[in-house]
């Protein structure tokens, strides 16, 4: 029985698999980048935007990674 019948049912190769994962993330970082300068630009204070920032960097570095496991785990 096929853990993911989704996969069996998409029957895509794992490299069009890879190009659409790293396709989420391109939009991920272009949304970050964004979030972050708005930060910089329209925030009150410096020293908040920077916290904000170091907080946002690092839950965002162990999800993506998170996902990056599970993806590689799931294809392979």
């Amino acid at each position: 029985m096929n853990e993911f019948p989704i996969l069996s049912l998409i029957a895509l190769d794992t490299d069009i698999l890879w190009y659409i994962f790293l396709g989420v993330i391109l939009v991920f970082l272009f949304y970050s980048i964004f979030l972050v300068y708005h930060w910089f630009r329209f925030g009150m204070n410096v020293l908040v935007s920077l916290i904000a920032t170091v907080v946002y960097a690092g839950a965002s570095a162990a999800i993506l990674l998170t996902m990056l496991l599970s993806f590689a785990s799931l294809i392979s």
